[in-house]
């Protein structure tokens, strides 16, 4: 079974990189998106002025406007994995799409085995922001290929990982 990391990430090592569902703008203002952005949950974009500030503005782990990959924020990094299009568009990206974008992540994770990557998610009951169950979005991270040894997730998304071929 795969190495998980808890349920919920709220600091990162040096060496640790948080993977979150965003969209294909760089808006990242809510979920777990937000979470690297301002680290606290909640849609709390509008509170912290965030359609004010400018593309490249540095968050607490990402960066305002980077779409896809690596970011780094203030206090470390992230890597943005498209699941929608645009910000509130659910199922605007297909499985299809979004497997290939993990492929990509994993890509990335191999070719940086010095990092280990935590992906956002937790089956909490709720929906994702990018309108896809918990499930699907496991089921997805499964048929994007093997999962590189470096890449983590919560405790409820890998106990679902093993539940499927």
């Amino acid at each position: 079974m795969k190495q998980s990391y808890g349920e919920r990430v709220v600091t990162l090592k040096p060496n640790e990189v948080f993977i979150f569902g965003s969209n294909e703008h760089g808006f990242h203002g809510a979920g777990a998106a937000g979470f690297a952005s301002f680290g606290r949950t909640g849609n709390v974009w509008r509170e912290e002025g965030y359609g004010d500030k400018p593309y490249g503005w540095r968050g607490k782990w990402n960066v305002k406007g980077i779409a896809e990959g690596l970011q780094e924020g203030t206090d470390g990094k992230s890597y943005a994995l498209p699941t929608v299009v645009q910000a509130g568009q659910k199922c605007s990206l297909t499985k299809l799409q979004i497997i290939i974008n993990i492929k990509r992540m994993y890509k990335v994770a191999q070719d940086h085995s010095e990092l280990t990557f935590l992906v956002a998610g937790s089956d909490d009951g709720k929906i994702p922001l990018n309108g896809y169950s918990h499930k699907d979005m496991v089921l997805m991270y499964s048929a994007a290929g093997p999962i590189p040894t470096n890449v983590l997730f919560s405790d409820s998304y890998t106990k679902m990982i093993g539940e499927f071929p």
